[in-house]
């Protein structure tokens, strides 16, 4: 349940609320301030939530049904831009963020990273913790990454997103980069996602692999209930019979999206096909779709990295510039297509 409380209401008042929500042992309450306005968001059975007489209390919402109110579009809570460095995710112009999976040889990931600058991206993509499908698999330089990633941001000069993995990383990564990833395996991490509601960056959330869109928003709730409404959703394929590519690319999940939410939402053609063939055709499709950007994977040395690996689905350095042109037509032609 959201509790709407009246702008100005004290800080001593809040905490008085907050307190006679929480009366029943087995609720919890705490105060959250997102697009200037006020709330106390509550945990538990809403029977159990007290009809509290203050003057203060300007609405209940339910979630019982949904799970979530503070993402909803209709609420205008959630925000359609979100700024990650200078850039910023929606509002109309297509955002890319470039670069390997992980960082592995410094000197390589400099170099990528330097090129794709050139080729017009807004931000570095680069993993120092790797979710991998096996213990044996590389598995990222974790925190003693940070100074070369810190480096590679200096030299650039853009923002750099990176992925986060324990709560107990979350504070060390988030001196770094610019906009913390939530790895599709970590969708449903409800203690990473409450964590992230107090971090001051912005979240980059992924689809889980077997998630619906409605799954996948209340992992977004978790973000918001928690402090931080500065969250981009990405898509990147979900699991499914046909395994012609690596996994299903979710194009329909971008279009469901805008029916519930107005946080933006990009695209990451690279995990979502796995076949560097694919990645154009794939991101052409989302920016269709309505996607607002991009994450690219790519590389200047493909044949250098750590195997197994995701080699075979590094995009060109030298071609993001002609790939991100082609999908700014589509994203200008699409107004006029679309009844």
């Amino acid at each position: 349940m959201i509790i709407e409380l009246r702008p100005g209401t004290s800080a001593p008042e809040i905490q008085a609320v907050t307190s006679r929500l929480a009366a029943h042992d087995d609720v919890t309450a705490w105060p959250v301030r997102l697009a200037d306005r006020v709330f106390v968001a509550v945990s538990g059975d809403e029977d159990l939530v007290p009809e509290i007489g203050s003057a203060a209390v300007l609405a209940r919402h339910s979630t019982r049904e949904t799970g979530c109110w503070l993402v909803a579009g209709a609420n205008d809570v959630a925000p359609s831009q979100v700024s990650i460095g200078d850039s910023v995710v929606g509002g109309g112009s297509l955002w890319c963020a470039a670069g390997p999976c992980a960082l592995e040889d410094t000197t390589d990931a400099m170099d990528t990273a330097l090129l794709a600058r050139d080729q017009g991206v807004a931000a570095i993509r680069m993993g120092l913790f790797k979710p991998r499908s096996s213990p044996y698999h590389f598995l990222g330089q974790g925190r003693r990454g940070l100074a070369g990633l810190a480096e590679i941001k200096a030299a650039t000069g853009l923002p750099v997103v990176t992925e986060v993995l324990d709560p107990r990383d979350v504070e060390h990564v988030a001196k770094v980069a610019d906009c913390l990833q939530v790895d599709t395996r970590n969708m449903t991490n409800r203690a990473l996602l409450a964590e992230l509601g107090g971090a001051g960056r912005p979240v980059l959330l992924m689809r889980g692999l077997r998630s619906t869109v409605a799954e996948w928003l209340r992992a977004a709730e978790f973000v918001l209930a928690n402090g931080n409404s500065d969250v981009v959703l990405c898509a990147r394929g979900i699991v499914s019979f046909d395994n012609s590519l690596a996994f299903q690319p979710d194009f329909g999940a971008i279009a469901e999206v805008r029916r519930h939410t107005a946080l933006p939402i990009i695209f990451d053609p690279s995990h979502s096909t796995g076949r560097v063939a694919a990645v154009a055709p794939a991101a052409l499709s989302a920016v269709a779709f309505g996607a607002d950007g991009l994450l690219l994977e790519t590389h200047v040395r493909p044949e250098r990295m750590y195997r197994p690996g995701d080699a075979n689905q590094m995009y060109p350095v030298s071609g993001i510039s002609r790939l991100l042109a082609a999908c700014a037509e589509i994203k200008a032609l699409m107004p006029a297509l679309t009844p």
